[in-house]
């Protein structure tokens, strides 16, 4: 989402941390330097598997995503146990744009894929240093996402008030099952786009 066409294969790390108030945790992570990469947008993903739900089982992650303009598919490797440092997501990943959201479903759905769980968010990307921070509300709460090495997301974490308790390595749909919903992740009606004052 930083405006970059190409992207390439990384290892991901990240936690997820629960907010009580973005808001707040926004003009927190400004104090700190952090400036806004990318705006408050919308965000809908939708997460294919086999039918046989081959890829889930394995770990793996097939995901169409159409965010702030851009529409990207995302591939995901099994977290690796030797590559997981504890309490850390750490996944390998393959993105890449895609010309239009439809096409891409269609491509994804004609080579037998399927659409497993829908979900969608409102998220703003900070930055600083090389450490990304996702502020994003979900129907299943609101979330700080922060993306970095382990040092970083540890000092980060703890600048704003959180222990290593607080860290969350779920996915979304983890996180919306366990908030005791089934279904899909969508917002019955969509907020406001226009950032909050």
């Amino acid at each position: 989402m930083n405006g970059d066409k190409h992207r390439v294969t990384r290892d991901e790390i990240e936690i997820k941390l629960p907010a009580a108030d973005l808001p707040d945790l926004g003009r927190k992570l400004g104090a700190l330097g952090f400036r806004v990469l990318v705006p408050r947008f919308h965000e809908m993903n939708l997460v294919f598997d086999t039918p046989e739900g081959d890829l889930g089982r394995s770990g793996r992650l097939l995901r169409l995503r159409s965010a702030a303009g851009r529409v990207i598919l995302t591939a995901k490797a099994p977290p690796s146990p030797d590559m997981n440092p504890k309490g850390y997501k750490v996944r390998r990943e393959t993105e890449v744009d895609m010309s239009d959201f439809d096409s891409g479903r269609k491509i994804l759905e004609s080579s037998g894929f399927v659409v497993v769980f829908t979900y969608e968010k409102f998220r703003q990307i900070m930055e600083r240093k090389g450490v990304k921070v996702m502020l994003d509300e979900t129907p299943a709460g609101d979330f700080l996402e922060i993306e970095g090495t382990p040092k970083a997301i540890d000092a980060l974490a703890a600048s704003l008030g959180f222990r290593r308790d607080d860290y969350i390595t779920a996915n979304y749909r983890s996180l919306y099952r366990a908030s005791g919903k089934t279904g899909d992740m969508c917002f019955s009606t969509i907020p406001d786009e226009s950032p909050e004052d």
